[in-house]
């Protein structure tokens, strides 16, 4: 019998979705857990760019 966290992670996973771990900085965990949340209600939606609270500057992942 499968565990409801098994049971979970399964329905996840045919949802398309990743179980990934990250470290990150604690200043931004809210801003990061939002975009994750808006990506996976809308999959058109890609993250792209980052702005730099000091100068306000955005910033594209591949460049």
């Amino acid at each position: 019998m499968a565990s409801r966290n098994a049971i979970y992670e399964q329905k996840m996973r045919e949802r398309c979705l990743k179980k990934i771990t990250l470290w990150i900085p604690e200043h931004c965990a809210d801003d990061l857990k939002l975009m994750a949340s808006l990506c996976c209600e809308n999959k058109d939606l890609i993250p792209s760019t980052v702005r730099s609270l000091t100068t306000g500057r955005m910033k594209g992942i591949n460049s």
